[in-house]
């Protein structure tokens, strides 16, 4: 393998947030480097795995008995996985995963530990640690630690006041870091247009095309993606929220819009089957289900999984496949983010009119303060609350197009350019 080019990698994740995090900070990196290689193709599966579909969980320290065995785990990856890459990687990037209660900052550092100890031992020369999307924590195995300002307390912010040293080594940032572009979604867009120009014979599809094709002629339109629960009861997101979200939703159709939903890993099955119910006798209202669907009982205990009254409806249905972002292609339309999700950021960074659900989701401020930090951040500067926007478009006729936020600045690049700048900033230190 060459060792001349800024190649980054990581380990894959299962987990779909992360996973975009670091999808978005790998190409932004590598799009410079002498290889361009694509950022999915350095993504590296743990062994056993050979999509990312197979994973369950994270490959991290805290599902091991001893640091060891965990560094064994890792070294056998790298000795696996490395050398399919055309290059050395001087840049290892890993994702702050706020699931992972009480021990994220522990699973990223001995990751990164581990990284750095086998490139040690392999005279691979230097390499460049990174954690993204952090609370700020005094790593000491990472070189660069993304501190988003909703992540960042008043005792955080006195830390790097104090501390000179942690103050070098991190990033801040309003807003996260991720894949999304534009230009992503006008492809997607395309994709789905030469879909629905086909007239399927399962009356599933046939029916859920010809909606779609009646969401794409609306003048005005929004699309509401939605998050989810979490692994414990610090995030509530059930079917009563659901159902006034739903009533938003009919309150616009009576104002000429046409809506689509789309759900996520963490939303729970039985808003799943609600939603989708609903629309179903709703002309004007798409559910699309975007969850991966149980194929066998020991998925169907698996809460990211779908597992319902419609999983075979929800089959047929997958030949549409992830309308989201598709749909967020055809003009004059608001993206609908809900509160408990960082997937405002990606909106609202490519220029698309963007508003974010919270009334209705308990969020524990003790435990998840961050979802709220970034409700306050975002609105309304960069996006609206979508109360405020549903008692907008039906008493005084605003639509999508008249709304003018605040553009997030494109975080991708600024993360790159930090990262090059550190790197060459540490190697005429290391001169010097």
């Amino acid at each position: 393998m060459k060792k001349d080019t800024l190649l980054a990698f990581a380990v894959d994740t299962p987990y779909m947030g992360c996973r975009n995090q670091l999808l978005g900070a790998l190409d932004a990196i590598n799009k410079n480097s002498k290889t361009a290689l694509p950022a999915e193709k350095c993504l590296l599966l743990p062994s056993g795995a050979e999509t990312v579909d197979d994973m369950r969980e994270s490959l991290c320290y805290a599902h091991f008995g001893s640091y060891r065995s965990f560094q064994n785990e890792i070294f056998a990856l790298l000795d696996a996985r490395l050398p399919q890459l055309p290059a050395v990687p001087r840049v290892f990037i890993t994702a702050y995963n706020l699931t992972e209660s009480g021990a994220a900052d522990k699973n990223a550092d001995m990751l990164c530990r581990a990284v750095k100890e086998y490139y040690r031992r392999h005279n691979l020369g230097k390499i460049f640690t990174v954690v993204l999307i952090s609370r700020l924590h005094n790593y000491k195995y990472v070189d660069l630690v993304n501190v988003p300002k909703h992540l960042l307390t008043f005792y955080s912010r006195i830390r790097l006041l104090q501390n000179k040293k942690l103050r070098q080594k991190t990033l801040i940032t309003v807003g996260t870091v991720h894949k999304f572009t534009m230009a992503g979604v006008l492809a997607r867009k395309a994709e789905l247009d030469e879909k629905l120009k086909k007239t399927p014979r399962e009356p599933v599809l046939k029916q859920q095309i010809a909606k779609l094709r009646n969401f794409t002629r609306k003048s005005k339109k929004v699309v509401v993606c939605l998050g989810g629960r979490v692994e414990g009861s610090e995030i509530v997101f059930n079917v009563n929220y659901a159902k006034s979200l739903f009533e938003k939703c009919v309150a616009l159709v009576r104002h000429g819009y046409g809506v689509a939903i789309v759900n996520g890993p963490r939303t729970p099955n039985d808003v799943t089957d609600y939603l989708y119910e609903a629309a179903l006798s709703a002309p004007d209202i798409i559910f699309q289900n975007c969850k991966n669907i149980a194929g066998s009982d020991a998925e169907r205990k698996v809460w990211r999984i779908y597992s319902g009254r419609h999983e075979d409806e929800f089959a047929k249905l997958k030949k549409l496949g992830n309308i989201y972002p598709a749909v967020l292609g055809y003009g004059n339309t608001l993206a609908v983010h809900t509160s408990d999700t960082y997937s405002c950021c990606e909106t609202v960074s490519a220029g698309i009119p963007t508003a974010i659900s919270s009334e209705g989701i308990f969020i524990d401020k003790s435990v998840r303060a961050d979802c709220l930090n970034m409700l306050q951040l975002m609105t309304p500067k960069y996006a609206l609350r979508f109360e405020d926007f549903v008692s907008l478009a039906c008493y005084m006729g605003i639509e999508p197009q008249h709304l003018h936020p605040a553009v997030l600045s494109d975080l991708p690049r600024v993360f790159a350019e930090a990262v090059r700048h550190r790197i060459t900033e540490t190697g005429r230190r290391q001169i010097k």
